[in-house]
């Protein structure tokens, strides 16, 4: 019983600065429309040039490795911040880290049983990638994608919502979440049923709301969807055909 109190909501303080939500209201929007095409081209350019020829994978992490450099610079005060909300709140962060974690593999489990019209196709896409470029995979999964989305989707789009409503902040976090996912796949294919699929990272995003709302922490969601994804990522590569989403 210790440990479920301890991990009950606390007030929600407001964590970002003024000049952070101006900024990373202008990062966010340039990170779900420009920058893919942007910092993708100028990776792209570069492998070409310096003939590294990288993978796919590796370029991943090249971009993301990018992302993070400078999500860093803007969020610098709001990330110190975190952090030593994290120690003063060790054991609250603790309890929804471990109830998180089992709960984020349950639900998304159960999401991908869903009888959909389509596949998700980043199945076999992050299968393949593991066998063309393991470790930059498994760091795309495990720490550079977790980390970067995690102070955008958690600490910027959740912890401002949250200034405002309690239930906005899970709907615009998650939701957002879920369909960055997949709108791509729906775009790319001109197959609007792609959509659906949000419905499998959908879990994901609400569990890591929880999590960051209880522990006041975004470390706590950024470690826990690292380890959901690796976890994910173990069970993909082992499956013979279709294996649960990872959220990546």
């Amino acid at each position: 019983m210790g440990a479920v109190k301890g991990a009950r909501r606390r007030p929600w303080r407001p964590q970002l600065t003024r000049r952070e939500r101006r900024m990373g209201l202008v990062f966010f929007l340039l990170y779900l429309t420009a920058l893919p095409l942007l910092l993708g081209g100028m990776v792209r350019t570069l492998d070409e040039r310096l003939e590294l020829a990288l993978t796919s994978a590796q370029s991943s992490a090249a971009y993301y490795t990018l992302i993070l450099l400078a999500l860093i610079a803007v969020f610098w005060d709001f990330l110190r911040n975190a952090w030593a909300i994290l120690r003063d709140n060790l054991r609250p962060s603790l309890v929804a880290f471990g109830a998180g974690f089992f709960a984020a593999l349950g639900l998304t489990c159960l999401a991908g049983l869903l009888p959909l019209p389509v596949t998700n196709p980043e199945i076999v896409t992050y299968k393949a990638q593991l066998v063309g470029a393991p470790a930059a995979t498994w760091a795309v999964a495990g720490l550079l994608r977790p980390a970067v989305e995690e102070i955008l989707y958690r600490g910027f789009l959740f912890g401002g919502a949250r200034r405002e409503s309690r239930g906005w902040a899970y709907l615009l976090s998650a939701g957002v979440f879920a369909l960055s996912a997949v709108w791509q796949h729906a775009l790319f294919s001109g197959n609007p049923a792609y959509l659906l699929l949000a419905v499998q990272y959908l879990p994901l995003g609400l569990v890591l709301s929880w999590s960051y709302e209880v522990s006041g922490s975004v470390y706590t969601p950024m470690v826990l969807r690292g380890m959901a994804q690796t976890m994910f990522l173990v069970l993909a590569a082992a499956a013979p055909g279709q294996a649960p989403p990872m959220g990546l």
